[in-house]
């Protein structure tokens, strides 16, 4: 196993508290939006979300997944009919890719 996999496996086996992530990262916004009481936002956004989510299963998709969704609505949006290699050319994929982008 090379160092770079074990270190992928150590993050998919880690138990991390989704609470406490969620918690950490509206500290973290709060503070960079000057909040003057970052730890009370951060609970009550940790509250308000257990509350509206708490007891059921939330899948959280990879950032990958969610800036290819972007990618795929901005070839979507400057597909033109007759373009296909052009964006393929720009975006760094198949004419083909593009195709079935396009289609979808």
């Amino acid at each position: 196993m090379t160092p770079e996999n074990s270190t992928r496996m150590k993050k998919f086996t880690d138990n991390i508290d989704p609470v406490a992530v969620i918690e950490q990262e509206a500290r973290a916004v709060a503070l960079s939006f000057g909040v003057s009481t970052p730890d009370d936002a951060a609970a009550a956004l940790v509250e308000r979300v257990l509350m509206r989510l708490g007891g059921g299963q939330l899948y959280l998709p990879k950032r990958s997944a969610q800036l290819q969704r972007a990618r795929h609505q901005e070839i979507r949006a400057r597909f033109k009919g007759n373009n296909v290699d052009e964006l393929a050319r720009e975006y760094g994929l198949t004419s083909r890719s593009v195709r079935r982008i396009v289609q979808v």
